[in-house]
């Protein structure tokens, strides 16, 4: 019976943790034959077939083609179409270039502030044929402004359309935009789309001088069916040495907005694999399930009231969906924390079920655990690497099979802790062994 309990608690775990990622994003992409008004990641495949033939990093005849095709396509859709030109100075390689911009406008009924969508179009300077990076946003974009143009509804805002060059080489055509277009100084949100693979859920990014709160309160309010957000994200990317057009237009332009990107199968950005057919549809899906129901939230928006000074915190989870509070809160939250973990002690102590001693026994099997699945970890990669000394010719460092192993490593981690547990599970009672994984998490 013991055993059975044991097999039941993991396979419920193993089934919640399932349907924690399941719960990320659609488990496929829609058809042509749903509704004009709504997102189809097979409509979006069409132009993307188109704009993916060849490499077309700035400068190259490619380039030109797309850039021609893009313009077309928008114009089909009935928006008046320019492009944008001029020279930027490169601060990466102290050089000029001449990025040109593709900008259309939906005009509003309205004098209020304008809602930029935006991504950009020029491959990197590799063999990327730009499938993921970025000719996903592009499509994306397409595919939103069409269905919302189907819908028959006038916005209140002003709904730009821009579609950046020379992002690739220094973000230069963000910059020119930024710095040289009229209709800069009238945009009140920004919405942008990228990727860093070729696949996975889409992520949420908040782009803020200031505190995030109003912009999370709108998001959460546009109510997007899937939506992958977490405050913590943001706090790691601030750290990353990787910026976007978005980073332009906050520090250059002082506009705030959103941008969505996924980040999983890593190794194919930037590379020949970013192709049209190793695009995952789902993930495609995705970005179109932000966008239209953003379209439709933001377009009759107050767009010149979401700047704040206060921060939110905030999460998605399954079912729930998404969930924020006031960052004040987390002081107050963290004592309450502390406060019933020093009860549950006490309490634990009253009842004989505790004691200094074995709570203090109950940090070893932790460190341990800590200290060995550490070294397994660090040692046991360093091994495969000496075992297949071609992964160092891989760039990105993330190898083709890298999900396997990270699989593995976590499985194996998981039944080291697993064993030490059990192994001092017979000196020290379950609830001392508690206590110190509780106090560290």
């Amino acid at each position: 019976m013991k055993r059975f309990q044991s097999l039941l608690s993991l396979l419920l775990i193993i089934g919640l943790i399932y349907f924690s990622f399941y719960s990320l994003m659609p488990q496929k992409g829609e058809p042509a034959s749903i509704s004009d008004t709504e997102f189809s990641s097979e409509r979006a495949l069409i132009p993307l077939k188109e704009i993916t033939k060849a490499p077309h990093f700035i400068g190259t005849q490619e380039h030109e083609r797309v850039r021609e095709y893009i313009v077309q396509q928008l114009q089909d859709l009935g928006l008046q179409t320019e492009v944008q030109e001029g020279f930027v100075l490169n601060s990466k390689w102290k050089s000029l270039d001449k990025p040109k911009n593709i900008i259309a406008k939906i005009d509003g009924t309205s004098d209020g502030k304008a809602l930029l969508i935006l991504t950009h179009y020029d491959s990197a300077l590799t063999p990327s044929l730009g499938a993921s990076d970025a000719g996903s946003g592009v499509v994306t974009i397409l595919e939103s402004v069409r269905a919302y143009l189907a819908s028959g509804k006038k916005p209140k805002n002003d709904i730009i359309i821009l579609i950046t060059d020379a992002e690739e080489v220094g973000l230069d055509g963000a910059r020119l935009f930024v710095k040289e277009h009229p209709w800069a100084k009238d945009i009140g949100l920004a919405i942008n789309f990228e990727a860093r693979g070729s696949g996975g859920p889409s992520n949420m990014i908040v782009e803020s001088n200031g505190g995030n709160k109003n912009l999370v309160k709108a998001f959460k309010e546009a109510n997007v069916k899937y939506p992958t957000a977490s405050s913590l994200m943001y706090s790691i990317y601030k750290m990353l040495p990787n910026d976007t057009d978005s980073t332009v237009l906050r520090e250059d332009g002082g506009i705030e907005g959103f941008f969505f990107a996924f980040i999983d199968d890593h190794f194919d950005y930037h590379t020949a694999n970013d192709t049209y057919e190793n695009l995952d549809r789902k993930t495609l899906q995705h970005q179109g399930e932000y966008l239209l129901p953003l379209i439709h939230y933001f377009a009759d928006a107050d767009l010149s009231a979401l700047k704040s000074s206060e921060d939110d915190v905030y999460i998605n989870l399954p079912l729930i969906k998404f969930i924020n509070y006031p960052f004040s809160w987390v002081i107050p939250m963290v004592i309450v924390a502390i406060v019933l973990f020093i009860v549950l002690i006490l309490y634990g102590r009253q009842q004989r079920v505790l004691s200094g001693k074995s709570i203090l026994k109950g940090f070893l099997p932790f460190l341990l655990a800590l200290i060995i699945c550490g070294l397994v970890g660090v040692y046991g990669w360093k091994l495969i690497n000496v075992m297949y000394p071609q992964y160092g010719e891989i760039q990105h460092g993330f190898t083709y099979n890298g999900h396997t192993y990270i699989w593995f490593f976590v499985f194996l981690a998981i039944a080291i802790t697993f064993e030490i547990y059990h192994r001092f599970s017979k000196n020290i009672n379950v609830a001392s062994l508690l206590i110190t994984p509780l106090f560290f998490g």
